[in-house]
């Protein structure tokens, strides 16, 4: 008799479950048809330096249709992502009829070959750019590596009064730097932080009128370096390679 209660109580409760999946699916459906629930506002909540406001209406337009419980935030964000300049999206609803949009933009570094950009993330994106920035040139996958190795050499060479204008890897790793005044360094794929360490305290022991006809620094040796000057054959002090 227990047991029989028991199974009558379980399949009452099953039943009622059903019953409240349903009638909430039918409210869900029947709220999603009406006008009412229809988006009424779409709001960008972050400040935009880059993105263009009219591309970015007109993705909103295409593709947040719908009502506040029809629209799908997920698909608005795939294709808001393939922007310009967007690095992330992120949707939220507002009750009752509203949307937040929060854009997170990529933060350029410098160009990346003909028609990409080195974001400070590591990331190469396309997108158009005419400010003044460095180009990077090496595979893909290694552009984390490269951003990282930038980083150190702008940071050395800065304290001497040069930049950078060309910042190149090549597929074997070898990393080659031009600077704002083309003079070359070749690096090398091994010991990098200690040939720039080289590179810095040697420059500092050279006086002005010399630092001014450089052309090409080699610093692939063991323990010293090649230097070609302008209008001059290179000197190669020794050598043995690391």
């Amino acid at each position: 008799m227990w047991s029989d209660t028991q199974s009558i109580n379980r399949f009452a409760a099953i039943i009622a479950s059903i019953a409240i999946l349903a009638l909430t699916w039918c409210v869900m459906s029947w709220a999603s048809s009406k006008s009412y629930f229809a988006i009424r506002q779409v709001k960008v909540v972050s400040q935009l330096a880059e993105v263009d406001p009219g591309l970015l209406e007109s993705a909103i337009r295409t593709d947040l249709r719908g009502t506040f419980f029809s629209v799908s935030p997920a698909r608005a964000r795939a294709t808001l992502k393939k922007l310009p300049w967007v690095r992330d999206v992120s949707i939220k609803r507002r009750w009752p009829f509203a949307l937040d949009i929060d854009v997170a933009e990529h933060g350029a570094v410098g160009y990346w070959g003909d028609n990409e950009l080195l974001s400070d993330q590591g990331e190469v994106f396309r997108a158009a750019s005419k400010a003044p920035m460095p180009r990077f040139e090496g595979p893909v996958a290694s552009s984390q590596d490269i951003l990282k190795r930038y980083r150190e050499t702008r940071l050395a060479l800065a304290s001497h009064g040069l930049d950078i204008k060309v910042f190149a890897m090549s597929p074997r790793g070898a990393i080659t730097v031009t600077t704002g005044n083309d003079m070359q360094l070749e690096f090398g794929r091994e010991h990098f932080p200690e040939r720039l360490a080289r590179f810095v305290a040697l420059y500092n022991t050279w006086p002005q009128s010399y630092r001014s006809g450089l052309a090409r620094v080699d610093l692939r040796y063991k323990a010293a370096i090649a230097v070609a000057r302008n209008g001059a054959p290179p000197v190669e002090t020794q050598k043995g390679r690391s």
